[in-house]
């Protein structure tokens, strides 16, 4: 007991300096605990990096996103911007926001005189005009500058009172070979219009008769007779169908034959045997609808 004792006395300078030792032992250790370690700190400031970068990444792909939907793709058909309606507008694949600007921008009365005069519209991109220049009609139109001479009058109102005002010819056209902007002169025919007369004219194979135009989506009867002094049918062959040998989306493509009509005559070539004669082919279709004499001049056998 006295030999422990002896070895667990100390001197009050022993004492003091042992709990000086303990004290700059706590001292660090708690140091140690509550400083954040150089590590942790490396690794949260690559990852906040990391997230910066993301998010940049992700600002950059949203915008050019952005920017491929305001500059999305076209449709458009031969067209007179100083004519061409709201509806038409629309349909060429233009925004309501674009339509609306044109619109206000026509109706303080701005005009077209160039195709240029179109791609300076802030409402339309460059990439967009890239598109519509091809497509745009513009017949000769004199800028009115608002500054003429006394003279210069007088001498215009003298010419105008003994020179009746020239006005340009409608042109007379072969409905089987005219193009959508020769169609567009001619009155009540707007760029739409020529377009749905084209499309039904390749759809059809061809027009064997005048009367073919009124199944054109939109004509009616007051256009039809504005038009009808304007057009003729020249000698062309129309494109036939072997109804023998064409597969069923070709035929069921034509206007003169529905979907009904056109599985009746794959049964009749599947259990059958062929078609021989229009006889035949009128009698097996007027099963299923009314059948249009027209269809003769489209089909072969």
């Amino acid at each position: 007991m006295d030999s422990l004792r002896k070895w667990f006395s100390f001197s009050k300078g022993e004492r003091v300096a042992i709990i000086t030792i303990l004290a700059l032992i706590l001292l660090l250790v708690l140091a140690c605990v509550f400083r954040p370690s150089r590590k942790s700190l490396s690794d949260d400031s690559l990852h906040n990096l990391d997230s910066m970068l993301a998010l940049r990444q992700a600002a950059l792909e949203q915008q050019q996103t952005e920017k491929a939907q305001e500059v999305a793709e076209l449709h458009p058909f031969p067209f007179n911007p100083n004519t061409l309606t709201e509806e038409e507008w629309l349909q060429i694949g233009l925004t309501d926001r674009q339509v609306r600007n044109i619109m206000n921008y026509k109706a303080k009365g701005g005009k077209f005189y160039s195709k240029s005069d179109v791609g300076k519209l802030y409402t339309i991109s460059e990439e967009e005009f890239a598109q519509l220049e091809p497509f745009i009609v513009l017949p000769e139109l004199r800028r009115n500058t608002g500054y003429k001479s006394v003279s210069k009058k007088k001498e215009e109102q003298k010419g105008a009172e003994s020179k009746p005002a020239e006005k340009k010819p409608i042109p007379i056209v072969d409905i089987n070979t005219v193009d959508s902007t020769t169609l567009v002169e001619l009155p009540q025919i707007g760029g739409y219009m020529a377009l749905r007369i084209i499309e039904f004219r390749e759809k059809l194979g061809g027009f064997v008769n005048l009367e073919q135009l009124r199944d054109v989506k939109g004509m009616d009867e007051a256009r039809y007779a504005t038009i009808q002094p304007y057009i003729r049918i020249g000698e062309v062959e129309t494109q036939k169908i072997d109804v023998n040998r064409a597969d069923f989306k070709t035929l069921v493509h034509h206007p003169y034959l529905n979907y009904e009509q056109v599985k009746r005559i794959f049964n009749q070539r599947e259990k059958r045997g062929m078609i021989k004669n229009w006889e035949q082919l009128e009698t097996l279709l007027r099963e299923e609808g009314e059948v249009n004499p027209l269809l003769e001049n489209y089909v072969k056998y």
